[in-house]
C-alpha cells in the first residue's frame, strides 16, 4: 500500500451553491488549503470534468474512488436528482467500505427528515448552518478542524504495517517448498491457482458455483462469510488471500487460529491480541469496529462455537473457515456458504 499517497475527497454539491453571489464550494476549496499544500489531500468535483469526457462516468468512477466523501447540504441539494444519486451512492460506499460520509450543511433545510443524512453528525457542529453564522469563515473552520480530524484517522489506517513475521506467514507456502528445488523459498503468489467453490445459502441450499477469484474480487459484497473444506483443501491459503485484498481495500483484516486452546475464553480478546501481533504499533481502542475483519480459521474446533458467534456479531464483516457448512446452521442469518472443491 502507498503510504504517501494522497487522500480523495469527492465534492457532491448542488450547482445552485456555487454560484458567484454565493460560492460555497470555492470557499470550502480556499479553506481546506493548508490541507493540499501539506499532501494530505486532493479534492475533486465536476468542474475537473473536460468537455470531452464523459461527464456521468468521469463522477461515478470517481465516487467509487473516494476515500472520504463531503455532501454539501442545502434544499438545492435535497431537490436535485443527481444530488439524491450520489447520495445513495455515497452511503453504499460507506456500507460496503467503511468511506466516511461526512455533511456539510450550507443553509436551513430538512436534512433532519432524510434518514440516510440525519443518522450522521453535521457540520458545522450542531448542523447549524453555515449561512446562519455572522463570520462565515469561523464556520468554514470548524468545518475544517472535524475534517482534518477524519483525514489523520483515515492516513493512519492506510499507513498500518503488517509485522514481518506475520508478513512472511502470508506469503508462505512451507508445504509446497520442498516440491521446487530450485527454488530457496516459494511464495503464496509463486504457486496460487483460483479454485472452484460450492456456494450455498444460509439454509445449506446449493446456488451455484463460483471460482475463488470472483469469490475475492467481491469480497467486499458479502457480510459475513463460511468457507468450508476438508484439511489439505487449501481454506488457509485462501484466508491469505482474502487477507491480502482486504488490506488493498483499507479495511483492518485480523487472522486468528487458535489449535491449542480451541478458543477457549473471549473471542474479542482474541482479536485484540492479535491485532497487535500482526500490525505495527496499532492502537486497538482507535479502530472503529466497522473497519476491522476477523477471520477466524479452524472454527469448528471451538469449544463455544454459538458464545463466539454472538461475540462476532458485534463486527460488521467477518469470515469464518470451517471443515463443514452444515455444523453452523443456524449460527445466523446474513451467512453466505462457500465449500472449498
Amino acid at each position: 500500500m502507498e503510504q504517501n499517497k494522497k487522500l480523495k475527497i469527492f465534492i457532491s454539491y448542488s450547482h445552485k451553491d456555487n454560484l458567484p453571489d454565493n460560492p460555497y464550494i470555492e470557499e470550502f476549496k480556499k479553506h481546506i488549503t493548508p490541507l493540499k499544500d501539506n499532501g494530505l489531500i486532493e479534492e475533486w468535483y465536476d468542474r475537473r470534468i473536460l468537455p470531452s469526457e464523459d461527464y456521468q462516468n468521469k463522477i461515478d468512477n470517481n465516487l467509487e474512488d473516494a476515500d472520504i466523501i463531503c455532501l454539501f447540504i442545502s434544499v438545492n441539494f435535497l431537490s436535485s436528482g443527481s444530488c439524491k444519486d450520489e447520495k445513495k451512492k455515497a452511503f453504499e460506499l460507506r456500507k460496503k467500505r467503511g468511506v466516511p460520509v461526512i455533511s456539510i450543511i450550507l443553509s436551513p433545510c430538512g436534512w433532519k427528515d432524510d434518514k440516510d443524512i440525519s443518522k450522521l453528525l453535521a457540520l458545522p457542529t450542531d448542523g447549524i448552518p453555515i449561512s446562519k453564522y455572522p463570520d462565515r469563515d469561523e464556520a468554514w473552520q470548524d468545518v475544517y478542524n472535524e475534517l482534518k480530524k477524519i483525514i489523520k484517522k483515515e492516513i493512519k489506517i492506510k499507513q498500518l504495517e503488517i509485522k514481518e513475521e506475520f508478513e512472511n506467514f502470508l506469503y508462505d507456502t512451507e508445504m509446497l517448498t520442498k516440491a521446487h528445488s530450485q527454488k530457496k523459498s516459494v511464495l503464496l503468489d509463486d504457486i496460487f491457482v483460483c479454485t472452484e467453490l460450492a456456494k450455498y445459502d444460509n439454509l445449506g441450499e446449493y446456488e451455484e458455483k463460483i471460482s475463488s477469484e470472483k469469490l475475492l474480487k467481491n469480497l467486499i459484497d458479502y457480510l459475513k462469510i463460511i468457507i468450508a473444506g476438508e484439511d489439505q483443501s487449501g481454506k488457509t491459503t485462501l484466508c491469505k488471500r482474502i487477507f491480502k485484498e482486504l488490506r488493498i481495500l483499507n479495511f483492518i483484516p485480523v487472522y486468528i487460529s487458535d489449535k491449542k486452546t480451541y478458543f477457549s475464553g473471549k473471542i474479542e480478546n482474541k482479536i485484540s491480541n492479535s491485532l497487535r501481533e500482526q500490525y505495527k504499533d496499532i492502537d486497538v481502542n482507535e479502530i472503529d469496529k466497522e473497519r476491522i475483519i476477523p477471520i477466524i480459521d479452524d472454527f469448528h474446533h471451538a469449544k463455544n462455537k454459538e458464545k463466539h458467534i454472538q461475540d462476532l456479531s458485534k463486527y460488521l464483516r467477518c469470515i469464518i473457515i470451517v471443515d463443514d457448512i452444515f455444523g453452523l446452521n443456524g449460527c445466523g442469518t446474513e451467512l453466505s456458504c462457500v465449500q472449498v472443491q
